[in-house]
């Protein structure tokens, strides 16, 4: 079992554990294109089929006129310039996706969802499709961030006119993407109202140097990619025969013309398949190496005893707002193993809870055999006051109650369920808590939002707005008596 252990703050329960396996711990701590996203509490949590309607909604205005260039909502949250044509003039046509002054999103793996779904609506890409292509775009962005010159020596000059030095691509830490990002999503051919995202140009060497930089090389992604790459070439492939058999019909009706149109095309066709098919060819062997790379160094950490256990605690990141953080460290050499990315863990006292189910992005459930419950968040627009369940893995934030706290809420722990104070419409509650942050019971009185929680066998002991003592029963948190400021006391209810 792994102690955890709060340093220096005073604990309800005398000791607490957790098991947090090494191996787990260590993944994800690499030199990778580490996206920095928000870690806090929300104020509205959207569901992931509303973020992917954001992009439905772009792409499906794309869909309608894919060959003509458009600007789609270009005073929303999210804006796409669709910027093609100038046939004559070298160079890529694209897709910008901006992130306006207002957009909200605050978390890489929604705004690889608004990607998602654009893709599919705009060009018809498969879900799994998109949301490998979506990766791409986002680490592409991500590389170039900046870098204007790449961009100009690939695209066409209509592209550019949208593009700044300070806002192309996108960057690592979410807090510089509202008003602050260009995304640019390449496109290959347009024709006959079609169109696709040049995967060669996302999937360059630096981008693929990027994604092999992650624990486990990126290679799922990217045996995605290539199966893309693959359905690509054949696709050109069946163009090119199609082409030349037009050519030859051309030819044999005497339309020289329309012969030396169709060769043309059947000899690009043909480029762009062999192109492709060389590119799956080295990445799939590229893949295989990293594949046998990555289960030779997945032996070694469990040779060398990667089931060693860590020490995890609350640390100080903010005395003068009374808030702390997460850290996980080698017990053997004090070395940092995890330092979480969440800073609004509110008062000292954290309790570790056993198999929790959460929601995972995408809706489906899991089961989390090591939590931590805790009271999260700032009391700002953005981060509201809740009780949230942190994984004790990665140390992020995997669940939060629909309730508002109390600023000034204390955290108790009472068998198997939580005590807090919630704020309601100006007042503020006693609530308990189960251990999955369901609601079990509210207070029938209004308290203050800052009273200690003083537990009895007759029941709970707290202080109402009045600032008087005012006994709650268990586990109904109805009210037994409360007392007046004169002194006397005023029996409420008989409940026990």
């Amino acid at each position: 079992m792994k102690k955890l252990l709060l340093v220096g703050f005073f604990l309800a329960s005398a000791s607490l554990f957790a098991q947090v396996n090494r191996g787990e711990l260590e993944a994800g701590q690499s030199e990778a294109v580490q996206f920095e996203n928000y870690v806090g509490t929300h104020k509205v949590i959207d569901s992931a089929a509303a973020i992917v309607g954001i992009g439905t909604a772009l792409g499906n205005e794309v869909a309608s006129d894919i060959e003509n260039p458009l600007s789609v909502q270009p005073y929303a949250k999210y804006s796409v310039y669709h910027v093609v044509g100038g046939m004559e003039e070298q160079g890529l046509d694209a897709d910008i996706l901006f992130l306006n002054e207002t957009a909200g999103v605050d978390h890489i793996n929604n705004l690889r969802r608004i990607i998602t779904g654009y893709l599919m609506a705009a060009y018809g890409y498969s879900n799994e499709e998109a949301q490998t292509l979506a990766i791409f775009i986002t680490v592409y962005n991500a590389v170039y961030r900046g870098n204007l010159s790449n961009f100009s020596g690939k695209y066409k000059s209509s592209v550019l006119t949208y593009l700044t030095a300070d806002a192309v691509g996108l960057s690592t830490n979410w807090e510089e993407w509202a008003g602050k990002t260009q995304i640019v999503i390449p496109l290959g051919e347009i024709a006959e109202g079609t169109a696709s995202v040049e995967t060669s140009v996302i999937s360059d060497d630096k981008v693929i140097e990027a994604l092999r930089a992650e624990d486990d090389k990126s290679v799922p992604t990217r045996e995605k990619l290539t199966d893309i790459k693959e359905k690509e070439a054949g696709n050109a492939s069946e163009k090119a025969k199609t082409a030349q058999k037009e050519a030859a019909q051309a030819k044999k009706d005497g339309d020289k013309t329309t012969a030396a149109a169709s060769a043309k095309e059947a000899n690009e066709q043909q480029q762009i398949a062999d192109r492709k098919t060389e590119e799956v060819k080295a990445e799939r062997e590229q893949i295989a190496k990293d594949k046998a790379e990555v289960k030779k160094e997945e032996a070694a950490k469990a040779s060398a005893g990667q089931n060693q256990n860590y020490l995890t605690s609350l640390f100080v990141v903010d005395a003068k707002n009374r808030l702390y953080s997460l850290m996980t460290v080698n017990p053997d050499n004090g070395q940092i193993v995890k330092k979480s990315a969440l800073r609004q863990i509110r008062e000292k006292t954290i309790f570790p809870v056993a198999n929790v189910s959460v929601q995972n992005d995408d809706g489906s459930k899991v089961n989390l055999p090591e939590a931590f419950l805790a009271v999260c968040g700032v009391n700002d627009s953005k981060s509201p006051i809740k009780l949230c369940l942190i994984d004790a893995v990665t140390l992020e934030i995997k669940k939060q109650c629909e309730e508002t706290l109390s600023e000034n809420s204390p955290l108790v722990q009472s068998g198997d369920t939580f005590y807090v104070i919630v704020a309601e419409g100006g007042k503020n509650y006693l609530a308990s808590f189960d251990k999955e942050l369901a609601l079990k019971k509210k207070s029938d009185v209004a308290i203050n939002g800052a009273s200690p929680l003083n537990f009895y066998s007759e029941g709970i002991l707290v202080t109402d707005d009045s600032g008087n003592p005012v006994l709650l029963s268990l586990p109904a948190l109805a009210s037994v008596w409360s007392s007046s400021a004169a002194g006397s006391n005023t029996r409420t209810s008989d409940a026990k």
